[in-house]
């Protein structure tokens, strides 16, 4: 049932959404690197990056069908593969905000999940500004309005 989580394929999927392709692939370190940064998500050590990467379950990535190499949103799932997952390294590029991107990633993740892991799972995500209503939509529901992280 659950072989997906680990013998997640290195070929992407990918179909294309408004204008976007959409991409089942873990970002490349420098494409992740680069789009936090553009984000304004905190920094990453490139070496705990790496290691980050690798342990991906499954990602999303999306660009411009015009510009395929240039991925403008991304988002990962890491977890235990069983009971416990946690969406993480959601951003979309601040010249796409706006426009779905965010709600294609979120949809892509979330379809994955109901498909593939059980219905007891937890899902956790950590959330900042405005994307607290994008999760809202997704079921989440805020447990807490402090970082446990200093």
């Amino acid at each position: 049932m659950l072989g997906w989580l680990y013998s997640y394929s290195a070929l992407p999927i990918a179909r294309r959404w408004r204008g976007y392709t959409v991409v089942h692939s873990t970002p490349t370190l420098e494409t992740y690197l680069s789009l936090r940064k553009a984000t304004g998500l905190t920094f990453k050590n490139p070496q705990a990056a790496t290691t980050g990467l690798a342990n991906t379950i499954f990602a999303v990535q999306i660009s411009p069908s015009s510009s395929p190499d240039n991925v403008v949103g991304m988002g990962r799932i890491m977890g235990d593969g069983g009971c416990f997952f946690h969406l993480v390294d959601m951003a979309v590029h601040p010249e796409h905000q706006g426009r779905g991107v965010g709600k294609m990633i979120m949809k892509e993740l979330k379809e994955r999940m109901d498909k593939n892991v059980p219905e007891t799972r937890t899902v956790l995500l950590f959330a900042d500004g405005k994307a607290n209503e994008l999760y809202k939509q997704y079921g989440f529901v805020e447990t807490s309005t402090t970082s446990p992280f200093p």
